[in-house]
């Protein structure tokens, strides 16, 4: 086992979540979670992740997920079929995956560590999670540096190829540099 997923395992533990039952918190209803959509910064990029990523997913057999800085999916999107299996493990919009309330997964995790991760199907410490592979990455505001929210890829094993990740590695924090060379 990977050295972060054990990792991860063990703050999973250390919550005493059950690996057996998953129970990610459903605390929005749908205008809370409409609203929070509509307000939240990742909203504004939408179109961006829809070019780049989720036109691609069409038919590709993943789903891409984005969620806020708490680890709560706001937009799940493409693949009907995937998305309806996924719906079995309670990865629907306005739930919390994050490592607290699922232990670990790739949003969750990827929160946790402030970086890009991928966990194959079973490194993810609820068996329900098993048949999936999920590449995540957290996102930051470009001027502040602060986690906005993730955005996730799940599938198959084509959801954790190495080039997923690859191009998604964070640069050591740019806007430092450019913000304090721009004044």
């Amino acid at each position: 086992m990977r050295k972060l997923v054990q990792e991860s395992w063990q703050r999973s533990l250390a919550l005493s979540l059950d690996p057996l039952r998953l129970v990610p918190e459903h605390e929005l209803s749908s205008d809370e979670r409409r609203e929070l959509r509509d307000r939240h910064p990742l909203a504004a990029v939408l179109p961006v992740v829809h070019n780049l990523l989720i036109r691609h997913a069409f038919h590709s057999g993943l789903i891409v997920a984005i969620g806020d800085e708490f680890g709560r999916l706001l937009w799940i999107d493409r693949d009907r079929t995937v998305r309806s299996k996924a719906e079995g493990m309670l990865f629907v919009r306005g739930s919390d995956w994050s490592e607290r309330r699922v232990g670990t997964s790739a949003p969750g995790t990827a929160l946790a560590l402030d970086h890009g991760i991928q966990i194959q199907r079973a490194e993810h410490f609820n068996q329900l999670a098993h048949p999936w592979s999920c590449t995540a990455v957290p996102i930051h505001d470009p001027h502040s540096g602060s986690i906005l929210g993730v955005i996730d890829i799940t599938g198959g094993d084509e959801a954790v190829a190495p080039q997923t990740l690859r191009s998604w590695r964070r640069p050591s924090r740019p806007w430092k540099r450019n913000c304090a060379s721009n004044g």
